[in-house]
């Protein structure tokens, strides 16, 4: 729209107009600020897709071991996967095979000969962390245009640097996939909310609804409600108007195709007719019967988000939380960009901070909001405490001061997350140089018991190579395998035995310990009343095997059960300041074995 159309008085129908006075004055510190936090966050985003624990076992066994299978045809299989179930969505997996094509054309090409980790560390590297900082980019973006340079220079330290966001943008699970396209959902949700009532608000709100479309039925089904806010301004503020009865057609007619994709996939893997997984999700989660749904996994206090999300994001929740409130307030020159932040947040954070069975992951959706939030709250304040103290130098030697301070403690505090729990990720890469001197191609049962849910995932294992489950402590149900020699749709649509939806021990999942050819333990003492064996163990500060085993690689671990003083559970100390900082931690040895001949 030219100039000449605006008359005397009327507001500006773009974003691009509307944008905060901040914005138009940018200064060029601020522009280098912005990109250096940009290769920043790239920076922390490729350490964490080399680096970054798996922190969830439901990572691993619901989506890395049957991407396993898309691969190369073996995994392990959870009772979710069962056709008797089909809570887990194949079409959220397929496009992470698809796009690692550039992989496999080399691989093709050259004929290298590469371990499988290394489609594990391309998706993780280039398709989760790459699309993370994607994602961080274009809510950057939005964040400058609807609140200025200052807020979206703290939305990305924020988002970058926060512990939380260094493992959600790396882990391949929905509630992931789900926390990624909100941000860009809202990135477009914050444009649209700026505009007037013209054909202009037409496509900024379609892609908005479009991404929260995208987050909840490919991703997760509950992310929906983080669309809800948006959904009901947009019918609201557009009721019976040209661009309401656009947008209701284009997003009717993309939410009909995109359901079409989901079923014609899921369908097609599990050879039902008419299979809508987000359904079946839903019905097992809020209309599950007795001895289901998610509650017999566990249930929390109010408390554990409280203490996950500080220990996530230190004091940026604080604002996070605080600057939902206080915003909207706050920030009334950009009060429906302000309320198009916090209300989503309250929203999400009803609902599940409300709900018994608690787990970090449920949160991730709204970790990018928590930033935003905050960013917002960060930049108000400091910009009224410019006014109150009437001195520019000082306000921004405390924000400069405060950036460092965050930025440090946070990725101190992701790093001590590497130092202390990637043990698995590292000793299980010594199988690919296992699979070389061991050249033979009959099956080698790789064997674990208590440290089953630290296994990364069966992409560390050669193609003869198969996990199995000897007897532990665990009494609940483990996964068991997908059928090998046939079609994929044949071992995706087969019905397992042994399954069931609560949770109740199989004793089919386990193998005789005589049969294992490797086995993965931890040196800690074991219980043998519960059918464990001691294979490894510390003794006077040296790694003993029993005499039947020799030990490939061993990693330390953080002993669970082990005496902790100090910092050093909490943040990653540097070697050189543990003599005069409290650092006491107390390791294990988490290894793995060969039998011998």
């Amino acid at each position: 729209m030219s100039s000449k159309d605006v008359t005397k008085g009327e507001k500006p129908t773009s974003a691009k107009d509307s944008e905060p006075s901040t914005l138009q004055g940018e200064s060029l510190g601020s522009q280098f600020l912005g990109t250096l936090l940009l290769a920043l966050n790239i920076a922390v985003r490729v350490y964490c897709g080399l680096y970054m624990i798996i922190s969830d076992c439901d990572e691993t066994f619901n989506y890395w071991e049957p991407l396993n299978l898309i691969f190369r045809g073996f995994g392990k299989q959870t009772w979710e996967y069962s056709p008797a179930y089909a809570i887990r969505s194949y079409a959220f997996l397929i496009p992470y095979y698809i796009l690692t094509f550039p992989l496999r054309d080399y691989i093709h090409l050259t004929g290298a000969q590469l371990p499988a980790c290394a489609f594990f560390y391309y998706i993780r590297v280039v398709l989760l962390c790459g699309f993370t900082s994607f994602t961080e980019f274009r809510l950057f973006k939005s964040a400058k245009r609807n609140f200025g340079s200052h807020t979206a220079n703290w939305f990305l330290l924020f988002s970058t640097v926060s512990t939380g966001m260094s493992h959600a943008g790396v882990a391949l699970l929905p509630s992931s996939f789900a926390m990624n396209w909100v941000a860009w959902g809202i990135s477009h949700a914050l444009d649209a909310v700026t505009l007037e009532n013209t054909l202009t608000c037409v496509w900024p709100s379609v892609y908005a609804i479009a991404c929260f479309l995208i987050a909840g039925l490919v991703g997760w089904p509950f992310a929906l409600a983080l669309g809800v806010p948006f959904g009901m301004f947009t019918a609201s503020l557009r009721f019976q108007s040209p661009p309401l009865v656009r947008i209701v057609i284009y997003c009717s007619i993309f939410a009909f195709a995109l359901c079409g994709v989901l079923m014609t996939l899921d369908s097609f893997f599990y050879s039902r007719k008419m299979l809508f997984v987000p359904m079946n999700i839903v019905l097992y989660n809020v209309f599950a019967g007795e001895g289901e749904g998610p509650e017999i996994f566990g249930v929390e206090p109010f408390s554990y988000y409280a203490k996950n999300l500080f220990l996530n994001f230190n004091v940026i929740s604080v604002a996070g939380y605080l600057g939902a409130a206080l915003n909207p307030l706050l920030s009334k020159n950009q009060l429906k960009a302000a309320l198009g932040v916090s209300l989503p947040l309250f929203v999400w954070s009803f609902i599940f901070f409300s709900q018994p069975h608690k787990e970090e992951r449920f949160l991730y959706p709204i970790y990018p909001l928590i930033s935003l939030s905050g960013s917002i709250f960060a930049s108000t304040v400091f910009g009224n405490a410019q006014v109150l103290l009437k001195s520019k130098w000082l306000v921004r030697f405390i924000s400069f001061s405060s950036m460092v301070l965050i930025a440090v403690v946070s990725l101190l505090r992701t790093v001590n997350l590497v130092e202390n729990y990637s043990a698995p990720l590292k000793a299980s890469a010594v199988f690919f140089n296992e699979s070389i001197l061991n050249d033979t191609t009959e099956i080698q049962n790789v064997c674990i018991g208590r440290e089953w849910y630290h296994f990364p995932t069966s992409f560390f294992l050669p193609d003869n190579y198969r996990l199995r489950f000897v007897s532990s402590g665990f009494d609940g149900l483990l996964p068991g395998d997908f059928p090998e020699d046939m079609t994929l749709r044949e071992a995706a649509s087969a019905f397992p035995s042994g399954m069931n939806s609560k949770n109740i021990f199989s004793p089919e999942k386990l193998v005789h310990f005589s049969t294992c050819d490797y086995f993965i333990d931890n040196t800690a003492p074991v219980d043998t009343t519960k059918g464990e064996k001691q294979i490894v163990s510390m003794e006077n500060g040296e790694i003993i095997a029993d005499n039947a085993w020799d030990v490939l690689d061993c990693q330390k671990i953080i002993n669970p059960a082990g005496s902790h003083h100090g910092l050093g559970r909490l943040l990653y100390i540097p070697e050189s300041l543990r003599t005069v900082v409290p650092n006491s931690v107390e390791y294990m040895d988490f290894c793995v074995l060969r039998r011998k001949k």
